[in-house]
């Protein structure tokens, strides 16, 4: 009885410790996870005579040039945010328009802790032109502790800059020479933020349940067919 007992603590503990782990691996949360992205004034300068707005859910503040979106989907790979991926809706994102009438939408926007880089759809009039890394930092601060079984944490990027690809789809929107490409790369963006605070963590999937009470199950078995055999 006590040989039984102990086998199913440990298969117990053994079981629980298999859950965290895979929390942790894939933890997911739901709102109020956030996305938010500040341009400078440097960006928009540079891009004299273009309009910001935003795209599907996403909400743009023109006063501050703060482009906020909820995010669909955040998973954590690590308790310390180390490989946090934050997806936001494909249809949603921001829309800049030159004096000419030239559309460039930037959507299906995610970020992606490992990489300090916001990735993205970039089409121009409706056609896309370029998939792929946007924006990218040097840097990223986690000023508040990210936990996957709790569903906290906020972190932010330092200046965010264009890469290649996205610069000279953006030149090439607005009927510019992709030569001032080399420029436009070294104008900050402005910073972006990924806010998961307060959300709530995903609840383990049935499965994860039902795997559990299967190990119990066939450790239970086992130690019985040993005391009938004893």
């Amino acid at each position: 009885m006590h040989s039984t007992l102990f086998r199913l603590s440990q298969a117990g503990a053994a079981v629980a410790a298999l859950v965290a782990s895979a929390a942790v691996q894939a933890a997911a949360f739901t709102a109020p996870t956030q996305a938010i992205l500040a341009l400078s004034s440097d960006i928009s300068s540079a891009l004299t005579g273009t309009t910001f707005s935003a795209l599907g859910g996403a909400t743009y503040n023109s006063s501050t040039n703060t482009l906020s979106e909820a995010f669909t989907s955040v998973t954590l790979s690590s308790a310390a945010a180390t490989d946090f991926v934050g997806l936001t809706d494909a249809a949603s994102g921001f829309l800049l328009t030159s004096d000419k009438g030239q559309k460039l939408s930037i959507t299906n926007i995610s970020y992606a802790q490992a990489s300090k880089a916001l990735s993205g759809v970039l089409a121009v009039d409706g056609s896309v032109k370029y998939t792929g890394q946007i924006l990218t930092s040097a840097t990223a601060t986690v000023s508040e502790s990210f936990n996957a079984a709790l569903g906290t944490g906020y972190l932010s990027t330092g200046n965010l800059y264009l890469t290649a690809g996205a610069a000279n789809a953006m030149l090439t929107a607005f009927g510019l020479s992709t030569f001032y490409s080399g420029f436009l790369q070294t104008v900050n963006f402005g910073t972006f933020a990924a806010d998961v605070t307060g959300a709530t963590p995903a609840v383990p999937e049935p499965s994860t349940y039902a795997l559990m009470g299967i190990g119990l199950v066939g450790i239970a078995a086992v130690d019985r067919r040993r005391a009938s055999r004893s």
